[in-house]
């Protein structure tokens, strides 16, 4: 946990009602160990989303649909194009999605994220939820994608707190730490973007592209 345990599960209550649909799929990541955006993330992108208000998203990284329908209730005027490699999870997100109602907005692509898009791809807002050790390799293959303006928004960059403390790593863990790390450097010190830092849920950046 990057926050204090009592004002988590304290923000996990101001959180509104979530349709049957998404607490059925927190539930069901929480049994299979399948990894989402925790609720107060998912609840400050909703807002960032309503403020901003973008007519076309990319999400690097469907897992079951979840956060996807979480950026469809937050943009209804937006069409979402979201990747995923793994086939069985796709499926899974497929039918999650067309059951909430918004398989007529939504682009579900079984692709590898690293292996970038057609140039003819131009978005609003890109999320970045996938692979933690290649989140700079995503950036670097769709900020290009992103109109001057648009809004990046990546989850898990405090990565329970190890980017502050990557001593405290284990070796498996220390590369993908260490990545984090360089990822977040380059958020903040970019002359094309300005970044904040959010530490809710397992860490937020928000990022605008700018001219």
């Amino acid at each position: 946990m990057i926050t204090n345990p009592k004002v988590e599960e304290y923000l996990f209550r101001l959180v509104p009602d979530r349709s049957p649909l998404l607490q059925r799929l927190e539930q069901e990541a929480a049994d299979e160990g399948i990894p989402i955006v925790q609720l107060p993330s998912a609840q400050v992108m909703r807002m960032l989303l309503l403020l901003h208000r973008p007519t076309s998203i990319l999400e690097v990284g469907t897992a079951i649909g979840y956060s996807t329908i979480w950026l469809a209730e937050a943009a209804p005027d937006a069409r979402i194009v979201t990747m995923e490699i793994d086939e069985e999870r796709l499926s899974r997100a497929q039918a999650n999605i067309k059951e909430a109602g918004y398989a007529d907005r939504v682009e579900i692509l079984s692709r590898d994220a690293t292996l970038g898009l057609p140039d003819s791809y131009q978005f609003d807002c890109l999320f970045i939820d996938a692979a933690k050790g290649q989140y700079q390799k995503f950036l670097d293959l769709y900020l290009p994608m992103l109109r001057v303006g648009g809004m990046v928004i990546s989850d898990n960059v405090l990565f329970r707190g190890l980017v502050a403390s990557p001593e405290e790593a284990g070796k498996r863990q220390r590369p993908l730490v260490d990545k984090l790390i360089h990822f977040n450097q380059q958020l903040a010190t970019r002359p094309d973007m300005e970044t904040t830092f959010i530490p809710v849920g397992d860490g937020l950046s928000i990022s605008v592209k700018k001219a």
